[in-house]
């Protein structure tokens, strides 16, 4: 019966990589600065995908090179959220910049709901709901009017 040696193919890639991703994880978490992630989460998946075909060909360990991958993974999908978040944002910032009537109703509406909100400790009434109905359409307008 022969015995399977392991060998280290593929180890310094997957260091590199679980390297690179750790660093990503982290630029990701730095609002702002989390778009960033994008540049060592990809290198560390490409080398993290190294590492599993090298480790595959040369009898290896693929255990580093799975834990990186999924350390960037995760690092990229957190980068994403931040910069749909960011997007998101400055997409309101510029609807308020080109309406800001509409925005001081929006915000009066808000004020009132919340303080309606702050009065109460049961569930929504139906004043309450009513004013969300209408801030919803006020806000469905505000779109329909600025994507025209």
């Amino acid at each position: 019966m022969e015995e399977y040696k392991k060998s280290t193919e593929g180890q310094v890639a997957g260091i590199i990589g679980i390297v690179m991703g750790i660093i990503s994880l982290i630029a990701a978490f730095i609002p702002c600065v989390g778009i960033v992630a994008f540049v060592p989460g990809g290198i560390a998946i490409v080398f993290s995908i190294i590492s599993i075909v090298q480790a595959n060909r040369g009898n290896g360990a693929k255990t580093l090179g799975i834990v990186s991958l999924v350390i960037s993974s995760i690092a990229i999908v957190i980068a994403a959220a931040w910069l749909m978040l960011f997007s998101g944002i400055t997409t309101i910032a510029n609807k308020a910049i080109n309406n800001p009537e509409q925005l001081e109703l929006l915000e009066n509406e808000l004020r009132d709901i919340f303080k309606d909100l702050d009065n109460q400790t049961h569930e929504i009434d139906e004043t309450s709901k009513t004013k969300i109905d209408t801030l919803e359409s006020q806000l469905r307008n505000l779109e329909s009017d600025t994507a025209k």
